[in-house]
């Protein structure tokens, strides 16, 4: 049913917003319009080659000792078209390294804006989901002065965008501006799981909200969004035919009730971040705080945070990042094979290994100097440090059975700009 399911939506939601892209382009010439573009070039580098270092598990490649241009390198062109003074469209695509279908998946934003009054905005397509403080800029690294965002925080939602609608209210609150925003829509997302590293449909109904306030220097943002996932994980269908054959049962007894864990479908997910963020020109910080509850072993309940503080020295930029992720799992007791037999106990390990090796126990410490060049162009450099806990490389690419290291370093070097 699945199968057909999300092409309907996507038919439903996405297309129609393309076939009205192709009735209205004829009007760009008579319409303001504006293209813009960022992109990074970087390379990246660690000190093991037992585990992968990505952003996140939208990512198919991933750097070890041999260093790469993988996980931050990207390139990205935005559309900006305003019809009138009340309709206005906006597309932007990025080239990176996405898993899946390159265009589809690299499509960030398409989506049509209603200004229906001067604090009043509606829009409707694809658009970026809105759940942390750098939601819109997370693709520009230029917008902000590390390498890529928290890995700890950034790393665990690695769905990027959404096909719907939202309202966004502006109000004006004690010489500030408050913004409300709330959306629903419907999340088409290729990932990679791990372990396994392969390709599957992360597909859910989503709905949430926001409350950003401003005020001179500061900023602040909570958020919220609630996810139904209504896809099965890869090869579920062939790992519950194999927990639930009779000769299986026999050697591990009872091992055909942890079917149900092996899938994330029909789930529900609840993601709630608070974020602040100060920066007068000189000094600058930023710090968020999260937590996702989950009703699936494969994403356990889980909190995240980090805290970076940052001096400029006119064209110049210091900054620290610390970081840290830590799931909250239950373990699940997973029968023993009862006969000494290496396929039984394969099956024991493999099912032990999806369901309770899957949390994030992570935390890291960052030094980084950024140079604006020019005013669209920036030079930088980060040595990061992580701690990896016990089972809690579920931010990292795993590679077989090679076991975990403790702590890992992590080099980067990138040229970011902006056009």
């Amino acid at each position: 049913m699945q199968q057909y399911l999300t092409p309907l939506i996507k038919k439903a939601i996405l297309y129609p917003f393309i076939s009205c892209f192709l009735c209205l382009v004829h009007t760009v010439q008579a319409s303001e319009w504006s293209i813009k573009g960022f992109g990074s070039l970087s390379i990246v580098g660690t000190d093991t080659n037992a585990i992968g270092f990505y952003r996140d598990r939208s990512q198919t490649k991933s750097v070890t000792n041999a260093w790469g241009i993988a996980p931050d390198s990207r390139f990205g062109l935005q559309l900006d078209v305003n019809f009138n003074e009340t309709l206005q469209m906006t597309t932007q695509w990025i080239a990176r390294n996405h898993a899946g279908d390159f265009f589809e998946q690299n499509l960030e934003l398409a989506f049509m804006r209603w200004h229906a009054s001067n604090s009043l905005n509606i829009r409707a397509g694809r658009m970026g989901t809105d759940v942390f403080l750098a939601s819109d800029y997370r693709n520009i690294s230029y917008a902000y002065p590390w390498m890529r965002p928290p890995h700890e925080f950034y790393g665990t939602i690695p769905v990027y965008h959404y096909d719907g609608i939202d309202l966004i209210k502006r109000y004006a609150i004690y010489n500030g501006y408050l913004t409300a925003k709330i959306f629903a829509g419907f999340s088409s997302n290729q990932l990679i799981s791990n372990p396994g590293n392969k390709l599957f449909d992360f597909n859910a109904p989503i709905v949430g909200g926001n409350l950003t306030y401003e005020h001179r220097y500061w900023r602040t943002k909570l958020s919220y969004v609630f996810v139904h996932p209504v896809t099965d994980t890869p090869g579920f269908d062939a790992g519950s035919k194999i927990l639930n054959n009779t000769l299986v049962n026999l050697a591990l007894p009872g091992i055909n009730k942890l079917t149900p864990y092996l899938t994330t479908k029909n789930t529900n997910m609840h993601f709630i971040s608070l974020g602040g963020a100060y920066d007068n020109g000189v000094w600058l910080a930023q710090a968020e705080a999260a937590y996702l509850h989950s009703d699936s072993p494969l994403f356990p309940a889980q909190t995240s945070a980090y805290l970076s503080i940052g001096r400029r020295f006119d064209t110049i930029t210091l900054y620290t990042l610390l970081g840290i992720a830590h799931s909250f799992a239950n373990y699940i007791d997973v029968p023993e094979a009862r006969l000494p037999n290496p396929e039984f106990q394969q099956i024991h390990e493999l099912v032990d290994t999806f369901i309770n090796q899957n949390g994030i126990n992570e935390q890291s410490i960052s030094l980084g100097v950024r140079w604006d060049v020019y005013t669209n162009i920036a030079i930088k450099a980060q040595w990061s440090h992580f701690w990896i806990g016990k089972n809690g490389a579920q931010l990292w690419q795993k590679f077989g059975t090679t076991p975990t290291p403790n702590k890992v370093n992590v080099w980067s070097f990138g040229f970011d700009f902006i056009f």
